[in-house]
């Protein structure tokens, strides 16, 4: 079954906001859930032969190749260190030219490799691994959870919501896209196990009996997480239109009671969606 990109990373609330906004930029770096994450803080053997690649024109060509990599102050360094190579061979010879060109090679590496690897974020996603998906974490729920996403980015970006009027409906949109996430994480893992089971034990018609369970609250699971989508995505379209009414109010071209009336659909659809089958529990990797 093909899969629909999420639109970012769906991140659990309950982190530190602004470490939350930085796993959510990106899905670049991150490991799903099911994965484990990389070791050697993110290093790979790609990152050793490029730090001494990268390590070996330092130790040799530092005037050209230190500026690339630290700009201003590189382009000092650089040619420092190449008056004291050059000085080196003029002195002492090609060979303490070329013991010197080695330890500024070995130093260079040491630095770049450590230096390689895991950035902020990549930090950050190996710290809270687990309580982020990506899009393989959701298989053929990545279509419903991107549904949410944009009910939510909806209902987030209305001027109605920076001007603190939805504040009173009891809705967190970005609290229910992980709810909704964190059902389909869980329904596709058992989905996943379930075709597997079956493919493995083709024919076995006791097992195939003995699975019908399992499938029955898989997809009642399923079902339920959708007519939560659903009622999301009515309440962010009733938040589109009291947003349509509120500029339009703002603007001198609409009344406050039309205003007022959306505003009205806006709160019956946040009860509603209240009202809806809550879905989520533990996310399993």
């Amino acid at each position: 079954m093909s899969t629909e990109k999420l639109l970012r990373p769906v991140v659990d609330p309950s982190l530190p906001p602004d470490e939350r906004d930085l796993l959510a930029e990106s899905m670049d770096g991150l490991t799903p859930a099911g994965e484990e994450p990389p070791e050697n803080g993110g290093r790979t053997t790609a990152d050793r032969w490029w730090a001494l690649g990268i390590a070996t024109a330092c130790g040799f060509t530092p005037a050209a190749t230190l500026p690339w990599l630290l700009g201003g102050a590189g382009a000092l360094l650089g040619v420092l260190a190449q008056v004291g190579t050059a000085v080196l061979w003029w002195r002492f010879g090609f060979g303490a030219f070329l013991a010197g060109g080695t330890a500024l090679q070995v130093v260079s590496w040491i630095v770049l490799y450590a230096c390689s690897g895991d950035g902020p974020r990549e930090k950050l996603g190996r710290t809270h691994h687990g309580r982020y998906f990506l899009t393989d974490d959701l298989g053929g729920a990545s279509v419903d959870v991107v549904r949410a996403q944009r009910s939510a980015d909806t209902v987030l970006e209305s001027e109605v919501c920076k001007a603190g009027l939805l504040d009173g409906d009891g809705v967190d949109v970005r609290a229910l896209e992980w709810e909704i996430a964190v059902t389909g994480r869980e329904t596709t893992v058992e989905k996943r196990a379930l075709r597997k089971l079956s493919k493995e034990n083709r024919g076995d018609d006791a097992l195939r009996l003995a699975l019908k369970p399992r499938w029955r609250a898989v997809n009642l699971a399923r079902n339920e997480m959708r007519e939560r989508v659903s009622a999301l995505n009515t309440y962010g379209n009733k938040v589109r239109a009291a947003d349509r009414a509120y500029r339009a109010k703002q603007r001198g071209e609409g009344t406050d009671e039309q205003f007022q009336e959306r505003m009205a659909e806006v709160r019956e659809s946040a009860a509603a969606l209240a009202a809806a089958p809550a879905t989520g529990g533990e996310a399993r990797k």
